[in-house]
């Protein structure tokens, strides 16, 4: 059994000692134990406020959005409204989910309102708009079926301006990265009728043949197969 007599004086002065290591410590970078400090408490007030206001901007983004689909979906009566045309109607609707994209940038609704933005656009005939407004809404949404879907849109945005050789660019792109996409033979029904409206009519072809083989059961196969025949009648 050990005899060893630990005094409680020697442990107390030694504790003081330590503390008074780290306040000469202190006092010497007092600076940068100010800013330790701060950062320390920024985060720990501040990382959960952020969330709690991103949550509260995404909250408010979906009432906007669900305005804008509102004005989509309303009626348009040429005597009593609320919107007499149809272009009327699409340009309101447009204005809100520009509005939603402006106000809550950042959320995953106003990425979302983007896309529907450009397909807004898309309908009002502001082709080089839309095709800005696909290009973001591809990029912020890539890795899911809508942002196959707004790339598609900038194919179909570059077609509707008459820019042909920048599409073909754009789906050939899409073709090549993309075999698995679900959208994939629809983007190669386009890429086709692109071949043949920019007076490639072998590419064309050859593009058709391959949907029909390779989706010959689908509406895109069925689709390719009819337009194969009607240009070899």
């Amino acid at each position: 059994m050990s005899n060893t007599f630990e005094n409680p004086l020697h442990t107390h002065l030694a504790q003081q000692t330590e503390v008074q290591k780290w306040l000469v410590w202190a006092k010497k970078h007092q600076e940068m134990v100010f800013v330790g400090g701060l950062v320390v408490l920024l985060v720990a007030i501040g990382v959960p406020y952020y969330f709690h206001s991103q949550e509260k901007a995404n909250d408010d983004a979906q009432g906007v959005l669900s305005l804008a689909q509102y004005y989509q979906h309303a009626q348009v009566d040429p005597k009593n409204g609320p919107f007499k045309t149809e272009a009327e109607k699409e340009q309101q609707a447009m204005s809100t989910f520009q509005r939603c994209v402006n106000d809550f940038a950042g959320t995953p609704t106003a990425k979302l309102a983007r896309l529907y933005m450009a397909k807004d656009q898309l309908t009002l005939g502001q082709f080089s708009q839309a095709y800005s407004s696909f290009d973001v809404a591809s990029q912020e949404l890539k890795g899911t079926p809508l942002g196959d879907e707004a790339y598609l849109g900038k194919i179909i945005a570059l077609e509707n301006d008459n820019k042909f050789t920048q599409a073909i660019g754009v789906a050939e792109s899409f073709v090549k990265d993309n075999k698995t996409s679900s959208i994939y033979p629809e983007v190669a029904l386009c890429l086709a009728d692109l071949y043949a409206k920019n007076q490639n009519k072998d590419k064309a072809t050859e593009e058709l043949k391959a949907i029909v083989k390779d989706y010959a059961d689908s509406t895109w196969g069925k689709e390719a197969a009819h337009r194969l025949e009607s240009s070899q009648s």
